[in-house]
């Protein structure tokens, strides 16, 4: 993988934080992690990966700890038990010291180089979330993802437009107030982002096969606490409607 293209003319270059959520990635890792290094340093005058631990039984811990040690940039921080990717990204969020905040796999999948396409649209925007151009999707993989999207849209009354990663101002995600542990988070940002009335833009990007291992997003588990989440946000959001009101 290839930087695709030069970093967009700015001003003032972006101040970054890159959270990673790392559940049994010791073989990918290593190479994930020199990855985004080597893009903060090249692109970002001022930036961190954070790397969140989500309570690994593989080498990932002590990897994490490793990499913490070895480079000034990385800040290295563990979940006692897997708690699902939602876990994970809040406790970097929670971290996160640099005025832009953004999510990586710890596979690979994403290159962080097409963060590039996002800085090119950071100055009208709030937040930035993005379509895959390249994904071939299983049969199975399809029917759960339309099915998310089309009852979050149902249960929530928003539709979320958001496959990959997403770039958000520190700020502005410390006011949204997302709190869902699985992968359900990476929707609630953009439907709290969009209620809010902050500036939202899209970007389309690449998507690539892992370095190593496996998708856990995909289990029975993973799956159960995603949906049952969904319909705690209802009750949440709900909640918060009712109080802003009686606030007014």
């Amino acid at each position: 993988m290839q930087p695709h293209g030069a970093p967009p003319p700015a001003a003032e270059p972006l101040s970054l934080t890159i959270v990673m959520a790392a559940f049994n990635e010791e073989d990918a890792l290593p190479e994930c992690a020199a990855r985004n290094l080597a893009f903060l340093r090249e692109h970002v005058a001022d930036g961190e990966l954070i790397i969140v631990d989500d309570g690994s039984s593989d080498g990932t811990p002590a990897l994490v700890d490793a990499l913490a040690a070895e480079h000034p940039e990385v800040v290295g921080l563990h979940l006692a038990q897997n708690s699902g990717m939602g876990a994970a990204l809040l406790r970097g969020f929670a971290e996160a010291r640099k005025d832009w905040v953004t999510i990586m796999p710890a596979d690979g999948q994403i290159d962080p180089y097409e963060l590039l396409d996002f800085f090119a649209v950071a100055d009208d925007a709030d937040l930035i979330t993005s379509l895959y151009k390249n994904r071939e999707y299983t049969l199975g993989r399809k029917v759960l993802s339309l099915g998310l999207r089309a009852l979050t849209a149902t249960v929530v009354g928003t539709r979320a437009r958001t496959e990959g990663i997403y770039l958000v101002r520190r700020a502005v995600l410390e006011q949204l107030g997302a709190s869902s542990h699985s992968f359900l988070l990476n929707l609630e940002i953009p439907i709290r982002a969009k209620r809010g009335g902050f500036r939202v833009k899209t970007v389309y990007m690449n998507v690539h096969d892992r370095i190593a291992g496996h998708s856990k997003a995909t289990s029975f588990a993973r799956i159960q606490q995603t949906f049952s989440e969904l319909f705690r946000l209802r009750v949440r959001m709900e909640g918060e409607r009712v109080a802003r009101w009686r606030g007014r």
